[in-house]
């Protein structure tokens, strides 16, 4: 698949701060400064059918006008912790982390019998994508980029391990996504940075809605832009 870059455009205002990285991703998406608000930005559930399922759902909200799209991400997978050791080189009590939880134990022992797989596996991303769940994520990351729609993604580690194969799938895919918030796992944190995703946000939250609260933050963040550019800072 081949992704064409995002346009290039100067840095946004420094009073701006850490909002303004996002502002100049968005607006990167759209090819012009100040970014106007999106015109259709949808909410889309990770489901269950694969690479083509992934493709074929960014190809339908494309054609449909998306010119946004946020995902939450699924919940926590062994498949997934397995692509993240795999790919970032970690040992699967580090990708499943410390937080002891009733199942800790049993996910850890869950990585490590997936571990073989997925390292064997890490020169073929589509192999890496065999899980039907992680897969249609890996899809829908690679060919939103193809079709130059922007992602906001959320915090969910098999998310992370997806965007990780997408790259893959789709080099520079990841110009065309934004991390919605720092996650509270290690294994997150870790592809984020093999990515080259700056956090929009900081909020610790262990639970989805992540990305839902960045595309909030975003959107009154496009009217502050906006006013700026017209105005200038007293304008705000």
């Amino acid at each position: 698949m081949d992704v064409e870059a995002p346009a290039p455009l100067p840095d946004p205002p420094a009073q701006l701060g850490t909002l303004g990285v996002a502002l100049g991703w968005f607006a990167r998406s759209q090819g012009a400064w100040p970014p106007h608000a999106p015109r259709l930005a949808r909410t889309v559930a990770v489901a269950d059918d694969g690479i083509a399922g992934g493709i074929a759902a960014a190809d339908a909200l494309a054609d449909a006008g998306v010119d946004l799209l946020v995902v939450e991400g699924p919940p926590t997978s062994a498949a997934g912790l397995a692509v993240l050791c795999a790919l970032l080189d970690v040992e699967p009590v580090v990708a499943v982390g410390t937080a002891g939880t009733p199942d800790w134990s049993a996910l850890v022992v869950a990585v490590r019998d997936s571990l073989p797989a997925a390292r064997a596996a890490a020169g073929e991303p589509t192999q890496l994508a065999a899980d039907p769940v992680l897969g249609h994520a890996a899809g829908l990351l690679a060919q939103s980029a193809v079709r130059r729609t922007p992602v906001i993604l959320g915090t969910s580690s098999t998310l992370a391990a997806a965007a990780l194969v997408a790259d893959r799938l789709a080099p520079g895919a990841r110009r065309w996504w934004l991390a919605a918030s720092q996650a509270p796992g290690p294994a997150v944190r870790l592809a984020y940075t093999d990515l080259a995703l700056e956090p929009m946000l900081d909020l610790g939250l262990r639970v989805p809605g992540a990305a839902a609260i960045a595309l909030d933050v975003l959107s009154r963040g496009i009217d502050i832009a906006g006013r700026w550019d017209s105005r200038g800072p007293d304008g705000i």
